[in-house]
């Protein structure tokens, strides 16, 4: 033992751990006797090897469940013994299944109110690594004051557990936990983990809020309110050209500040735009965003952000969790934007949203139901196309053109495309079309086909270029235009050059409302583009422009249906210019712009009027709601937040119908005040719910049960045999479905997780639970049994973040739980009318893509199929009378018999868990959810 002690104080917690383990009243004789026989001591080995062979104290602790329970844990390798005995017990942290009981237990070896005192880091320790972190910083000079910075240093430490740590040029503390969500919400003081951990691993823990912070170029007026312009970079290109002349345009109105994520030539012209700039820290996320505007707040009084481009997601995120009113201008389709669902959540997010044209609001509304899992229709979305910028990079010069620069005459015919050389942008779609345009006037003999020359507008053609360059550079070879095809790279007044086009192309793949587009209409350019390609598309179809759409992706038919109308595209007629003057004016768009400003302050106004209203404070409940969009604002103001725009992610409380309050949204304007009384008032009746308190008094129920129990991974046997020993003073024959072979120790375990006996029936994997339900149902229960319950092992490995196994955990928790619970649940069953019982669930499910297949099996039954399918078992676990769905018996034994991969929706098997309630109600019983209070997945 003495060797043992000595190899533990090398290590740098070892010996620490280790006491803490000896001291947690666990007999680990009793865990030695599951070890292989070479093992001298069970408290090392279980510190180091408590993955391969977890430690069970029943009804205590279980060290694999509290690994599966809390990622956090075993992602920071944690020993989950040693972690849930000095932070998770003291958290709520649960330590067993058994433990999701409501009941409170008393640790073995420890007496009730003792408290163990485990080790804690040594003060000295870390004021010795402060010290040193401070020294090698040159925050302390080589000269300092041994007495004075050793009491700095004492002063830190004691107030770093109040969360007020500050040191200037090395630590924030406030900033430190604002960024890492993560340290700030685990049990450990940040400041300790700065000195130990984050340092090393590149944390910032210090910002320089004078430096990011710059002096605008414009006087600020006292009268005028303050509003913050984001651009995502400064660079010289469409977007931030767009930012930069909007703020510059709503200085007049308001004292603006701008702010660019990230740097570039434009950078001095957005600090003289406004009357401060802040060189935002947009590569630290959205901690240091938000850390930022709280400062910004300290100086300025923020009325309201205007955010550009879907690459401001951060700062919305941050201006949202600080409750700020937002509108974002969104330039890009969601179609290529990355990460997929950045787009959703910026329309989740914003206040309100501006597109330029329809078809990128499309985009952006397929995104949202797709990533974000909304099905209806937002109301917060606003059409306004930009306004004719005119921008150039450089200074006017009156004496450039583009046909001297290129040495062109004046008889040539200038086809022009324009953009950074790239997939999107479609310049071998330009080129394409272009070599088939002149076949096209070939084929009609018309001999300007000979006149024609084909210039790309934009930089990144490069020999070197092996993605794109290459590529058109051997098109252009082949198809023999090589002496046509011109790339004079970026210019510096794209108006200027587009004075000297005929016609211009805009060819890319998707291209929201290009700015060159809008130049191209103001130069009075004839315009050909694929339709649903751009936003110009849409503009120049509803406003009969002098233009011609082509099919998406077809430079052959694009170019026949230019040459067809070649003579009325390329004569300059004014029509295009006055177009762009009536429809594309700044101003105009800068007035809407206003509109949606003053709009979004009303909104938010309106929001906290609504957190405050009785009817909100007394029905919606935070912790069944559980959303946030970055987990600092208030969860009511998210809800509300969205419930405004007519949208919603969860249910604001158990038994709640905000699906339905928002069908009839869709449908008729519903004042704010109003809607937000219907939402908390509008429940499903025909479905209450039950709400469990585990110590209420509930008769037992005395009918036979079957517990129909199908099994894919096995390891997760011990755990569902914690939630059926709930069960033991009822009378429960345990029916099992098994896919892998089972050991004898597991075997034992399921005879001996229930009073009565077991059915154990081994099967192929198809069907998932449910066909293995439905054959055992029909052939082994039906008619013996009065009630019965099902439950699988889910995991659902496809999702991420261990959804499945938080998901099965909840489901478990909510219809076993505990003893009393149980008792609680089964006694509904003494009322004979009461058929299916199944857990309440916050997430908002519909039909999905199982219409069909819930009329496949509703047609054998002569059932008609209900409106909606919103509130069902979600997962497949429930309780139910055995006549309530008695129906299910008349199904053919292979309805539910489908190989695998099954898709995550849309088949027989989601259709399924979706109509059983319609099945107990067809057959006359009553239909309850039960919740339990704090439990979410």
């Amino acid at each position: 033992m003495k060797k043992l002690i000595g190899k533990f104080v090398k290590r740098d917690n070892s010996w620490a751990h280790y006491k803490i383990l000896e001291k947690s009243g666990v007999d680990w004789t009793v865990y030695a006797k599951t070890l292989p026989k070479n093992v001298d001591d069970p408290i090392e080995h279980f510190l180091q090897h408590y993955e391969k062979h977890p430690l069970v104290v029943a009804g205590w602790f279980d060290s694999g469940f509290y690994l599966e329970a809390y990622p956090d844990v075993r992602s920071n390798s944690n020993n989950p013994l040693v972690h849930f005995l000095r932070y998770g017990r003291h958290e709520g942290r649960t330590g067993c299944a058994e433990q999701l009981a409501i009941t409170e237990r008393v640790e073995p070896g420890i007496e009730s109110g003792e408290e163990i005192e485990y080790p804690k880091p040594s003060g000295s320790v870390l004021g010795t690594e402060l010290f040193d972190l401070m020294l090698e910083n040159g925050v302390i000079g080589n000269d300092y004051d041994r007495k004075h910075v050793h009491q700095w240093i004492k002063d830190l430490l004691e107030v770093s557990e109040h969360g007020r740590a500050y040191i200037e040029g090395l630590f924030d503390q406030t900033l430190y936990e604002t960024i890492y969500q993560d340290i700030a919400s685990a049990p450990i003081n940040s400041l300790h983990h700065f000195i130990r951990h984050g340092l090393r691993e590149g944390r910032v823990g210090w910002l320089d809020v004078d430096t990011i912070f710059t002096e605008g170029g414009v006087e600020p007026d006292n009268l005028k309110s303050t509003l913050l312009v984001v651009s995502h970079d400064a660079t010289a290109t469409g977007a931030p050209a767009v930012a930069l002349e909007v703020a510059r345009r709503l200085s007049r109105k308001y004292n603006v500040i701008t702010a660019t994520l990230r740097g570039g030539a434009l950078r001095s012209k957005f600090i003289e735009a406004g009357v401060a700039h802040l060189d935002a820290p947009g590569v630290n996320g959205i901690g240091a965003l938000t850390y930022c505007l709280e400062r910004l707040r300290e100086r300025h009084d923020l009325s309201a952000v205007l955010l550009n481009s879907v690459e401001s997601i951060d700062m919305a995120d941050a201006a949202a969790s600080l409750g700020l009113p937002t509108v974002s201008l969104l330039h890009e389709y969601a179609e290529y934007t990355r990460p997929v669902g950045k787009v959703a959540r910026m329309l989740l997010t914003s206040d309100l949203v501006v597109y330029p044209a329809e078809s990128l609001a499309r985009s952006g509304l397929r995104e949202l139901e797709k990533a974000g899992g909304v099905k209806h229709a937002p109301r917060h979305l606003r059409i306004q196309p930009q306004g004719y910028l005119g921008f150039q990079s450089h200074e006017e010069d009156d004496d450039w053109s583009l046909r001297s620069h290129l040495a062109l005459s004046e008889d040539d015919l200038l086809v022009v495309g324009a953009g950074h050389i790239q997939p999107r942008k479609g310049v071998d779609w330009f080129l394409e079309t272009c070599h088939s345009l002149q076949q096209a006037l070939y084929k009609k003999g018309d001999k300007r086909a000979e006149r024609l020359q084909f210039v790309w507008l934009g930089g990144g053609y490069d020999e070197s270029d092996t993605s794109v360059s290459v590529w058109l550079d051997a098109y252009i070879h082949r198809a023999g235009i090589e002496d046509r095809v011109h790339f004079p790279g970026s210019v510096h007044d794209v108006g200027a050059a587009l004075n000297d086009a005929d016609l211009f192309l805009l060819t890319s793949r998707l291209d929201p409302f290009p700015n060159v587009a809008v130049d191209a209409l103001n130069a009075d350019c004839g315009i050909g583009a694929f339709r649903d390609a751009s936003g110009i598309a849409d503009f120049v179809e509803e406003h009969a422009a002098r233009a011609v759409l082509g099919d998406y992706g077809d430079p052959r038919d694009l170019a026949y249906k230019v040459a067809e109308q070649f003579d009325y595209l390329v004569r300059r007629d004014g029509s295009n210019a006055r177009i762009c003057q009536r429809e594309l004016d700044f101003d105009s768009y800068i007035d809407k712009l206003i509109e949606d400003l003053e709009e979004s302050i009303t909104r938010k106004t309106a929001i906290r009027r609504a957190v405050e209203s009785e009817i909100f404070r007394e029905r919606f409940d935070p912790d069944f709601y559980g959303l946030s969009f970055f987990g600092r604002e208030s969860r009511a103001e998210h809800f509300l937040s969205l419930l405004y725009k007519g949208i919603a992610q969860a249910k604001p409380f158990p038994g709640s119908d905000i699906q339905s309050v928002l069908d009839e949204y869709q449908e008729k304007a519903i004042a704010f005040p109003e809607l937000v009384e219907k939402a908390m008032t509008t429940t499903v009746d025909m479905m209450p719910v039950h709400l469990l308190s585990g110590t209420c008094e509930s008769a037992t129920f005395r009918g036979r049960i079957a517990l129909q129990f199908h099994i894919y991974f096995a390891d997760l046997i011990p755990r569902f045999c914690t939630y059926f020993q709930v069960l033991a003073e009822h009378d429960v024959d345990l029916f099992v479905t098994h896919v892998p072979e089972l050991t004898e120790e597991q075997i034992e375990l399921l005879k001996g997780s229930v009073s009565g006996t077991m059915h154990l029936r081994k099967v192929d994997n198809s069907g998932r639970d449910v066909y293995p339900f439905h054959r055992q149902f029909c052939e082994e229960i039906f008619g013996r049994y009065e009630l019965m319950g099902h439950f699988h092992t889910k995991k659902s490995a496809d999702n991420a973040d261990g959804v499945g196994d938080r998901w099965r955990r909840y489901l478990a928790h909510n219809l076993l739980g505990s003893p009393s619970a149980a008792r609680e649940i089964l006694d509904k069953f003494n009322n004979e009318r009461v058929g299916l019982i199944f857990a309440e669930d916050n997430h908002l499910p519909d039909e999905g893509k199982n219409g069909q297949y819930i009329e496949q099996l509703l047609e054998p039954l002569n059932q008609s199929r209900w409106p909606n399918y919103r509130h069902f078992p979600l997962g497949t676990m429930f309780w139910a009378r055995v006549s309530a769905i008695e129906a299910i018996t008349q199904w053919a034994s292979h309805t539910f018999d489908l190989p695998e991969p099954i898709p995550y929706d849309g088949s027989i098997l989601h259709a399924f868990e979706r109509i059983l309630p319609q099945l107990a109600m067809e057959a006359g019983y009553e239909v309850q959810r039960v919740y339990t209070a704090g439990t979410k997945w």
